[in-house]
């Protein structure tokens, strides 16, 4: 795939798993601590890859508009999707393999795609911990998302929380660069 000036990332996965957090906090370098609206507007931001400076167009999405005939246009010219779960919600990861990845796979084939743990810092949270075990369920460890991401075929694996909010935009600026880098030969992203 070659790539322009303009890259377009779609991001998806279950409602309430934090996919619009993580984005402002990427946007803002700060994550939201009152009210997070149902879907984050589209941003656009740069980054320079190897030098040249790319226009990042992000997508957010809501789950039911996922399927809709608008949502299939809207995922025409994806050059990377994130693919979210929350580490503390096991049937949002469920819904990546059984839902999510067939969606994206059928729309656009081609298309490279991050698995992306979500709300990672609750993973230690006692109330959390004693819901799952209740429920019989168990948070989603890091070599989980890892182990589960080799298996379906995501370019990497990467997480992320509020306590680590001032790294987000690092982090997945570095994702996606490595991504894009590495899509002619590999494809796999290294996080440096």
């Amino acid at each position: 795939m070659v790539y322009d000036d303009k890259i377009k990332c779609v991001v998806v996965g279950d409602d309430w798993v934090g996919k619009t957090s993580m984005l402002l906090g990427y946007a803002t370098n700060r994550y939201p601590t009152k009210h997070v609206p149902p879907a984050f507007d589209n941003y656009a931001g740069s980054l320079k890859i190897g030098g040249r400076k790319i226009t990042l167009n992000i997508m957010d999405t809501l789950q039911q508009e996922c399927c809709s005939e608008l949502r299939h246009k809207s995922l025409v010219d994806t050059d990377i999707f994130l693919v979210c779960f929350s580490v503390v919600q096991p049937e949002s990861l469920t819904h990546v393999w059984q839902h999510w990845l067939p969606h994206i796979k059928k729309m656009a084939p081609s298309i490279p795609f991050i698995l992306v743990g979500t709300m990672a810092d609750l993973r230690q949270a006692d109330v959390v911990l004693n819901d799952l075990s209740e429920s019989g369920q168990k948070v989603i460890s890091q070599q989980d998302g890892e182990e589960m991401a080799q298996v379906l075929g995501a370019s990497c694996y990467i997480e992320c929380s509020p306590d680590v909010e001032k790294n987000v935009r690092h982090l997945l600026n570095n994702a996606l660069t490595s991504v894009i880098r590495n899509n002619t030969s590999s494809n796999q992203c290294t996080i440096l």
